[in-house]
């Protein structure tokens, strides 16, 4: 049991480790943003493919819900590389960071499902540190970037509510979907011209490395390891994304996005915290 939760952690890490390298590679791609969003969607539903026909799975279904989730997963995969153009890597992450309590907010509002003090508390303080964040980044592109960014985590966290709803849902299928969708938004809009070639190796390897590969491990380690643990460990992403494209590129967040994202972080682990202790626990 405890090799295989261990076996568990060291694949959602690794996994986290990969979704990391998104804004790195990002950076390091010198394409138009619908270009860029057109070549990294077709090569991300490719090989969203492959992992459907690597390793597939019955009992799934798609129909009405599916196309939805698949609108949402599109504007996600949208919002999250047309973000990463507009501001800095820091900021989106630390956007993105406060995911499980935007999920919690849009529960309630769907099905009025009951939040707890701990939970209330620390999406307060979560909200604290993005307006902190916001505040200091006042620049247009800025305002720009973290308002897609929170479109994403909107959208996100609108497609975990689902796939809580529909569990026949293949998030595999959903997402290729939704890369698929989010190509054809892109199309019209893209140059028409096909990107150098040692482009399209990086735009294949930001899809391979940071869309399948991440995809398939943190979910073959997070049936390992406790919901809370694996939250926690993809809160690596905000901390390692930002440190890549600094070492790279010299990408200061600056002082307010980092005391902004203290506070994120802090609400986050604080939240898990309680469920994290009881896993160990047992």
């Amino acid at each position: 049991m405890h090799e295989r939760r261990l076996y568990g952690l060291i694949l959602v890490a690794a996994g986290t480790v990969l979704w990391s390298l998104a804004g790195l590679f990002v950076r390091a791609i010198d394409l138009g943003v619908w270009d860029l969003i057109l070549w990294r969607s077709i090569f991300a539903c490719l090989c969203l493919l492959a992992v459907a026909v690597a390793r597939p799975t019955g009992g799934s279904s798609f129909g009405w819900h599916g196309c939805l989730a698949a609108c949402l997963s599109a504007t996600a995969m949208f919002c999250y590389v047309a973000a990463l153009t507009l501001t800095t890597v820091a900021n989106v992450l630390i956007i993105y960071a406060t995911l499980p309590f935007v999920t919690a907010a849009l529960a309630w509002a769907a099905t009025r499902e009951t939040a707890s003090r701990r939970l209330l508390g620390a999406s307060t303080a979560s909200m604290a540190g993005i307006l902190f964040v916001a505040g200091t980044s006042l620049s247009a592109s800025d305002i720009a970037g973290n308002t897609l960014a929170f479109a994403m985590t909107l959208s996100f966290g609108a497609l975990l509510i689902m796939t809580r709803f529909y569990r026949s849902l293949n998030l595999v299928h959903v997402n290729a979907a939704g890369a698929a969708l989010c190509a054809a938004v892109a199309l019209p809009f893209s140059s028409g011209q096909m990107p150098p070639f040692d482009t399209l190796v990086l735009i294949f390897l930001l899809a391979l490395l940071t869309t399948a590969l991440a995809f398939m491990l943190f979910l073959a380690g997070g049936r390992h390891v406790a919901s809370s643990e694996s939250a926690l460990i993809a809160l690596l992403d905000v901390v390692l994304g930002p440190l890549w494209v600094w070492l790279a590129f010299a990408e200061d967040p600056g002082q307010g996005t980092m005391a902004g994202g203290l506070i994120v972080v802090t609400s986050v682990v604080w939240y898990f915290w309680p469920s994290l202790r009881r896993s160990y626990g047992r």
